[in-house]
Formats: C-alpha cells, structure tokens, sequence
C-alpha cells in the first residue's frame, strides 16, 4: 500500500495537469491564429479563394503557433494544477500525511520533459519546413488573388502605385494580351509600360508577383526633366508586391533565417560574417531561439508548482494573471535580448540564453525551499495590506 500511494499521486498530478494543458494549449493556439483570420477570411468571402486553400494555410501556419503556445501552456497548466490542489488543502493534508512537495514534482518533470521535446520538435524540424511551404502557399494565393482581381477591359488598382489593364483574357488561359500598365512606384518617375503579350507567374526566391511581357514598349517621364524615354523590349520583366492582405505574413516572407533548416543556421551566419554582412547575427540569434525554446517549456512547467502552491485561491483568474504574467515578463526580456543581439551590444547566444538562465535561478530558488511554503490566500493579503493603511495613515494624523 505505501508503495502505491505515490503512483497513485502522481497519476493523480498528472491527470489532472494533462486536460488543463491541452484546454490552455487550444485557446492560446486560437488566440495566436486570430491575427491571420481577418486577413484570410476576406480571401474566401471577397476575393473566391477555396475555402481548401486557406484550411492548408491554416495547417502551414500551426507549427509556429505551436511552438509559441505550448510553454506557455505548459506552465499554466502546472501553475493552476497545484493552485487548485492549495486551494481545496490538499497539499495540506498530502503533508500531514507524510508527503512533501518535492515529492510530487516527478510527474511535473515529466510532463516539463515531454512539453519541451515536443516544443523542440516543432522549433528545430516542423516549423522550417512549414515556413517554406507557407511561403510557396501565400504566393499561390497572392498569384490568385491577382488573377481574380485583373479582369478583361477593367482598370486594376488592387496593387499599390500601379494600374494594369489587359485588353484581352481569354477563358481558361493565363495568357493576356493587349495589356497596359501605368506605374507610380518610383518618386519623380511616372512609367507607362504597353505589351502585346504577358503572363502573370510566381517569383519564390524574391516572394514576388512576376509580370512577364513580351513584345511592348516602356515610357518613361521624368518631371524634373521634362522628358520622356522609350524603350522598346521583346522579353520585360515587372515585379509586383502582394496585396494588403498578406501584409501580416511579413514574418514568413521576408526572412530567409525562418525557412532554413536548423542545421544550415551557423554556416549561413558564419558565411555572412566572413563577408561582413551584419546579418549574420540574426542567423544566430535564430538558431539559439531554435533551442532555448524547449529549455523555457521545460522550465515553465517547473515554475508553476511552487507558484501555483505558494497561493490558497479558487477559480483560474488568479492563475491565469499569475501565469501570464510571468510568460510575458519572459517575453519581454527575450525581445529586449533579441534586439540587443541584433545590433551586437551582447553576443547573441547570451543575448537568447539569458532569460532562460534567469527563469532556471528562479525555479533554484523556489524548489531550494518548496517543503516550507506557507500557502498565502491573496483576498486575505489584499485585506491585511488595506488594514495595515488604515492603521497608518490614522496614526500620521
């Protein structure tokens, strides 16, 4: 019976900690995705896309999601497991009984063991490939939303500082012809571009929509000269941006570091600091995050025992505020360690690795003196506080 008791406990633990995890994991997951949603549903309802197209996108999109939401589930899901284990004197009575705190942390190192091989999982292998897919993917879309946007005998100002017109579209083909194109892009530049042929393709290695025109002439005006030059071309070449609706997609376009396999990470950045290119740091600072990540999982699900049974408090508000605001305390000192890494006020391994040595004295700290946590009922302190006011503030007068 004795050496059941403690499997008995850490099933319990970890039964309890598991659903809590993956309710917590689902709704930040949703919270993160909702940033895309606006954006891609109006592809569906405005523009015709499939609604398949933007479901895979979706899919592309959750590695990323992931790999940002599971810590800090993870540490919400420990934090409000032994909040409500406080709160109902559980932990009381597993002490009285003979059980101390740290034993019952082996299945929460488990679970912080698994959280962050799974966290791992998706930073170091699935979410590269992902990115490169999502990248192929969004300029698929953006192909598509230009192909239902450019319409026969119809001025087309869906691209910022340019207007297209194509004469003729014939059905099923995506050859144009008789296509004019006005472009306002350039400061002190107005160009007009006429061809008699052109296809609209794809640009992956630039993530651009690609114009390709044949046989046409090119006009240039200038207006501090007052001039205009002409250039006639058999094969021309005119880059467009995606529209609006993927701006938020900046991330994943525009980094080559997100897309690279974890393995290429270092030699990329050592090839750019052999060419002195100050890019190099990020390719660093990359591949440091690729791994400093699990670590956090693992450490924030550690972190929410003693937090979650220093406190005696019902309901998951107190939890949620207590674990969110250490998940974004985290935050901002990675950021701030990002950005002083990118510019090279500190090496970029210390810049990544810092807030996780911080999280790691934290969780020392507090496992160092887990079996003499007092549970302190926050109404309680809240009142007490107020009191002790009173009391002084009625003193000073």
């Amino acid at each position: 019976m004795t050496l059941a008791r403690p499997r008995l406990i850490n099933f319990s633990v970890i039964g309890e900690t598991i659903p809590s995890f993956l309710v917590n994991l689902l709704a930040f997951t949703f919270i993160l995705l909702m940033a895309r949603v606006m954006s891609l549903t109006d592809l569906v309802v405005g523009k015709g896309v499939e609604a398949r197209v933007i479901f895979r996108v979706f899919f592309l999109i959750l590695p990323k999601m992931l790999s940002m939401s599971i810590p800090m589930a993870a540490l919400l899901a420990s934090l409000t497991t032994f909040l409500r284990m406080s709160a109902d004197s559980e932990i009381t009575v597993l002490k009285a009984s003979g059980v101390s705190l740290r034993q019952l942390l082996p299945p929460v190192v488990a679970f912080g063991l698994t959280a962050a091989f799974i966290t791992g999982l998706f930073n170091v292998w699935l979410t590269p490939k992902a990115n490169v897919l999502f990248r192929e993917e969004i300029m698929a879309l953006a192909k598509a939303r230009a192909d239902l946007a450019i319409k026969e005998q119809v001025f087309v100002r869906e691209f910022p500082g340019l207007t297209i017109y194509v004469g003729q579209l014939p059905t099923n083909s995506e050859a144009m012809a008789n296509i004019v194109i006005n472009d306002r892009r350039s400061p002190g530049e107005n160009t007009l571009v006429v061809a008699r042929t052109g296809i609209l393709d794809v640009d992956l290695g630039e993530q651009m929509l690609l114009f390709q025109l044949h046989d046409g002439v090119i006009d240039r005006m200038f207006q501090d000269r007052q001039s205009v030059d002409s250039i006639f071309f058999d094969t021309y070449e005119l880059k467009l941006s995606p529209g609006s609706e993927f701006d938020s997609a900046g991330d994943y376009l525009a980094l080559g570091r997100s897309e690279m396999p974890t393995w290429r990470l270092r030699a990329e950045a050592e090839k750019l600091r052999l060419a002195e290119r100050p890019g190099f740091r990020v390719y660093l600072l990359e591949w440091h995050r690729r791994y400093s990540f699990p670590v956090a999982a693992f450490l924030m699900a550690i972190v929410g025992v003693p937090l979650g049974a220093s406190f005696r408090t019902k309901g998951r508000n107190f939890g949620l505020i207590v674990g969110l605001g250490v998940f974004v305390l985290y935050y901002a000192l990675f950021s701030l360690g990002w950005s002083l890494g990118e510019t090279g006020t500190v090496p970029p391994g210390l810049a990544v690795w810092a807030p996780v040595f911080l999280a790691l004295t934290l969780v020392v700290a507090l496992l160092k003196g887990i079996d003499q946590l007092q549970p302190i009922d926050p109404s309680e302190a809240w009142a007490r506080w107020l009191r002790h006011r009173r009391k002084t503030k009625g003193g000073g007068l």
